[in-house]
């Protein structure tokens, strides 16, 4: 009778017994679990591999382009607040300004037209620098009080005191000069 109840409620029979019911031998059971066991091998291979693609596309992308490493240059007309009274040269200029400021470019064009003619050797024109005062080592020196008046009685660097224009005019690593007027400095830099 027992045999007659799981023949009439397949759902309390094994896999075994309801393929054995079907007329199926335990070998396609077998085979089934073999092929099933493959297939999971198969899907798990393919998500291993699916994995790898991704992530080294995404290394890929994220990776830095090797850039092509050159030479630098020094520009040896480009001076820092701490070394302008000790340049190589007996006498020089020192322009003085903002690179963010709005007549930035006013007078670095001023300073390329007599640098021009200073780097020409000729006998008037003496050798001229430039200092930013937007670079983080000179920021300390410019306009220090917050008041646009400068200390054109500085005599060392710890003294210094920038607005936005100075051109300084250095002797024997001594200041003779200082102009902060756009004119007058236009006028010496002819």
């Amino acid at each position: 009778m027992k045999k007659n109840k799981l023949k009439e409620n397949p759902m309390m029979m094994s896999r075994k017994a309801r393929r054995m019911n079907k007329g199926l031998s335990v070998a396609t059971e077998d085979e089934m679990d073999i092929k099933s066991f493959i297939i999971i091998l198969v899907v798990i291979v393919l998500i291993i591999v699916g994995i790898y693609f991704v992530t080294s596309h995404i290394q890929k992308k994220n990776e830095v382009e090797e850039l092509e490493v050159t030479a630098g240059e020094i520009d040896y007309e480009i001076t820092s607040v701490g070394t302008i009274l000790n340049r190589p040269y007996d006498e020089y200029y020192v322009l003085v300004y903002d690179s963010k400021d709005s007549a930035a470019v006013k007078y670095s064009g001023l300073m390329a037209r007599y640098s021009e003619k200073s780097n020409l050797g000729l006998k008037d024109y003496i050798k001229i620098y430039y200092c930013d005062l937007d670079n983080a080592l000179n920021k300390p020196y410019y306009n220090v009080n917050n008041d646009n008046k400068s200390n054109p009685k500085a005599t060392k660097v710890q003294d210094f005191d920038f607005g936005d224009l100075t051109l300084l005019k250095i002797k024997d690593g001594k200041i003779t000069n200082y102009i902060e007027d756009y004119k007058t400095i236009q006028e010496k830099l002819k």
